[in-house]
């Protein structure tokens, strides 16, 4: 109880693991591990790890059980422990939505380096510009991209705008001036 006479809330309960959905299932069966995640926007969610991303989604676009061969886009999120390259897929023939999502560890990432997931932009070739521009605004590098730069930002551009850790750099438009724009 606690001071005004009701009860103590009761502990959380540990998160329970979801069960896996159709594509998880899918994918289990021709011997590629993934977690399920929380649906997200009433699509399937689902995490692979990186080395088996290329077969995944390779998997899952040519199979005539999913079709998943509409990429939608490739995005890129930091947490506070870690970084995610999420792949959107749509099937037009099943109408389905899919979001396949890659987790790289900070703690896992060598000091100065970047998080480093493998590149589909030989599979979908729209995944070329997705992949430069979550490597310009996030930092997270494709390995085996065939020209992986900056895309947004100057290509000398210190940093990656979209990154926890990144400081803007003082300029006319941000330096605090009563005067300035902001």
């Amino acid at each position: 109880m606690t001071g005004h006479g009701t009860p103590a809330p009761a502990p959380a309960e540990p998160p329970k693991e979801l069960e896996p959905g159709y594509h998880g299932l899918f994918l289990k069966e021709h011997g590629i591990a993934s977690t399920r995640l929380p649906d997200q926007a009433a699509a399937e969610a689902i995490l692979v790890e990186g080395k088996d991303l290329e077969a995944a989604l390779r998997r899952l676009r040519n199979s005539p059980e999913t079709e998943m061969n509409y990429l939608l886009t490739i995005s890129g999120v930091e947490h506070p422990d870690s970084f995610e390259s999420v792949y959107h897929l749509w099937s037009y023939s099943n109408t389905k939505e899919l979001v396949v999502k890659v987790r790289i560890m900070k703690a896992d990432i060598p000091e100065g380096q970047l998080p480093v997931v493998p590149s589909i932009a030989n599979m979908w070739p729209a995944a070329n510009w997705h992949e430069r521009e979550t490597y310009d605004l996030v930092g997270i590098r494709y390995s085996s991209h065939p020209y992986l730069r900056r895309i947004l930002n100057p290509w000398d551009w210190d940093g990656h705008p979209l990154r926890r850790d990144y400081k803007q750099p003082i300029d006319a438009l941000n330096d605090k001036n009563p005067h300035s724009m902001r």
